[in-house]
């Protein structure tokens, strides 16, 4: 053997029992098995996750068993702010005929307290199952798919708060001797539109989806002009007439429903006012659940301090 070749053998046996120190070092002692019995695990899966899992199943499970009426109404505590006047500075003719004085409709409240255009709408469940017979009623099942007016005269919109569902269509009119461009800002799903329309004629709005809340319609030509619109997928919602009131019919029944609630110039309603009890709608959201046959009437008050 030559002295290379023994020192070659002599550096393998070397790395062998390095590598054989190494791994016996590694070698960690483990502590023995705990006693564990299965009925402590069990006790303690259902003390820590069982019950939120059953009550995620029955959430998920959970269907309406009739259906109810929610209807009501909002009405102001205290004196209303002056209304807005609007500067007219184009096409006096039309929009202001014979120097009528024009202002906003931002807030509307009659001699009796009732707050005009509040509207209320469902957002819970969080996807709502359209077209599902439990869910929804047959009567708006039927006008799923119906077309809506929105008109504008006088440069005002007809209609300062418009909702509409998903699925429907609206004719945009412009019922003034005057060429509109209807500026549909859109939200969400809901698409954006913005055509020129001209004197007596119409276009149509089809939004394609739904919007979380109301979004903005303009007239750039007419800058005074303003008003709201919002787009569902679920036909549960209302808007309040002049007096205040509304009603929303066969509503499901007999499951826990959420909805908002919104005002052009105070936005989502918070502090609110319900047979004498102050109650705190957080960003607006109403929980409710109504039972079969049931006609809910709700007395919303809401300060005049929420308006300023």
């Amino acid at each position: 053997m030559t002295k290379h070749q023994g020192l070659n053998i002599f550096a393998k046996i070397g790395w062998l029992a390095v590598a054989a120190v190494l791994i016996s070092g590694c070698a960690r002692k483990l502590p023995p098995a705990a006693n564990v019995q299965e009925s402590n695990v069990k006790a303690l899966q259902t003390a820590f996750s069982g019950a939120s899992e059953t009550a995620v199943t029955a959430a998920v499970v959970a269907e309406p068993t009739g259906w109810a009426t929610l209807k009501g109404t909002f009405k102001l505590n205290g004196a209303p702010p002056p209304p807005t006047p609007l500067s007219i500075t184009k096409d006096d003719d039309v929009c202001a005929p014979g120097g009528k004085q024009v202002v906003s409709e931002e807030l509307l409240v009659d001699s009796n307290g009732g707050i005009k255009d509040v509207v209320i709408y469902l957002t819970g469940p969080t996807k709502f199952p359209v077209g599902d017979p439990k869910w929804e009623h047959s009567d708006y099942a039927a006008k799923a798919n119906a077309m809506l007016d929105f008109d504008q005269k006088y440069c005002v919109f007809l209609t300062p708060m418009f909702a509409m569902r998903s699925k429907q269509k609206a004719k945009i009119l412009n019922s003034d001797s005057v060429a509109h461009n209807t500026n549909i800002q859109g939200g969400n799903r809901a698409v954006s539109i913005n055509p020129m329309i001209p004197e007596n004629s119409n276009a149509t709005y089809e939004p394609g989806g739904e919007s979380s809340e109301p979004f903005g319609v303009s007239c750039s030509i007419h800058p005074w002009m303003s008003a709201k619109m919002i787009v569902r997928d679920s036909p549960y919602f209302a808007v309040t007439k002049p007096d205040g009131s509304f009603e929303i019919a066969n509503v499901p029944a007999g499951v826990p429903l959420e909805f908002r609630v919104w005002q052009a110039k105070a936005k989502f309603l918070q502090d609110v006012n319900i047979g004498g009890k102050a109650e705190k709608w957080g960003k607006g959201r109403m929980k409710i659940t109504l039972q079969p046959g049931e006609e809910k009437e709700l007395k919303v008050v809401v300060d005049a301090g929420v308006f300023k």
